[in-house]
């Protein structure tokens, strides 16, 4: 064989492995129209939970994700005015999968906001989104004036009451782990805690946190509950999230 044939052979094969690896890839595609109407949605951003895969609806409410990994995704449609959908999605190796959500819009009304100087995080990431996500209805919450009426009980005493979560005892009795079983049956799934949006090393003792030092706590209880920024991978079990007071 010539050095010329072999190049070319080499070539057909990386050209052949190349379209083999794209057609392993799944596209998501569909529709988003209002739940009253019916309408297309047009500026509706969708996004794949745990990637950086995102776009927007175009003019007829249509879009489309290309070369998406095979498995099982949750898919995020979001836009002001209306409800967040999160919907399931089972990709195969070279499925086209079609989501066609139902958007209801909401009964929100926002007050006038005059902006004086540029926010220290971005919009809908920090404690200053707390009641922005409030609104959104997912998850438990607890602000500022319930922490300050509770100052003399422990952290876990507040979390206790909410579904999904449970609390392991160590040693030391005033150490509390908190947990789920919702994942695997009765098997221990250990929630992630953050504090001011950094992830802590898992297993947190809550109560190492008084409630007099913070200023929000928020607690999801599941994977389809926890704000995209907050999920992937850490955020199976469940996740909570600590604002301590500033200044």
């Amino acid at each position: 064989m010539t050095a010329a044939r072999r190049v070319s052979s080499a070539a057909l094969t990386s050209v052949l492995l190349s379209a083999s690896t794209l057609a392993a890839q799944s596209v998501l595609t569909g529709t988003v129209r209002q739940d009253s109407t019916g309408r297309p949605l047009a500026g509706v951003d969708v996004s794949v939970a745990g990637s950086d895969q995102r776009t927007l609806t175009d003019n007829s409410g249509r879009y489309s994700l290309n070369r998406l990994p095979p498995g099982r995704r949750m898919v995020l449609f979001r836009s002001i005015g209306f409800r967040p959908v999160q919907e399931w999605v089972l990709l195969g190796q070279t499925d086209t999968v079609w989501a066609n959500p139902m958007m209801i819009p909401s009964t929100v009304r926002l007050d006038p906001i005059v902006v004086t100087a540029a926010p220290n995080a971005p919009r809908g990431i920090g404690v200053e989104a707390f009641e922005e996500r409030r609104r959104l209805g997912f998850g438990k919450f607890i602000d500022s004036t319930l922490l300050r009426r509770s100052e003399h009980r422990q952290l876990s005493h507040l979390l206790e009451g909410f579904p999904g979560i449970l609390f392991e005892r160590t040693i030391k009795s005033r150490e509390r782990i908190p947990y789920s079983t919702r994942m695997q049956r009765e098997r221990k799934c250990y929630l992630a805690v953050y504090l001011d949006g950094s992830p802590l090393p898992a297993p947190v003792d809550v109560n190492m946190f008084e409630p007099a030092s913070l200023s929000a706590v928020e607690f999801y209880r599941s994977v389809a509950e926890v704000p995209v920024e907050y999920g992937g991978t850490t955020g199976q079990c469940g996740v909570i999230l600590l604002w301590t007071r500033r200044g």
